[in-house]
């Protein structure tokens, strides 16, 4: 009869998981932040600005909405929010 294996230390797994967690809300967070800030130049350019304020609430929500999508649905996420801003 063979041993069984040693089991992982459940620490370790859960501080991976928390990296791995913080690390695609991050990764989200700033393509959030990428689509705003090439929105707000482009509103810019275009004579439709808004206050700095608004702006920045705006950019803020952005960004936390793309960093909970690309946490709940992985990094194909962030393919597709980039692929919606057609910067060709």
């Amino acid at each position: 009869m063979n041993p069984l294996p040693p089991e992982p230390n459940p620490q370790e797994l859960k501080s991976e998981s928390i990296k791995i967690v913080i690390m695609r809300f991050s990764a989200g967070a700033l393509t959030g932040a990428l689509i705003a800030a090439v929105y707000w130049s482009y509103a810019d350019w275009f004579g439709t600005s808004q206050s700095l304020t608004i702006n920045i609430i705006g950019s803020l929500t952005l960004a936390l909405v793309c960093g909970f999508f690309t946490y709940k649905w992985g990094y194909k996420m962030i393919d597709i929010l980039l692929s919606s801003l057609h910067l060709d």
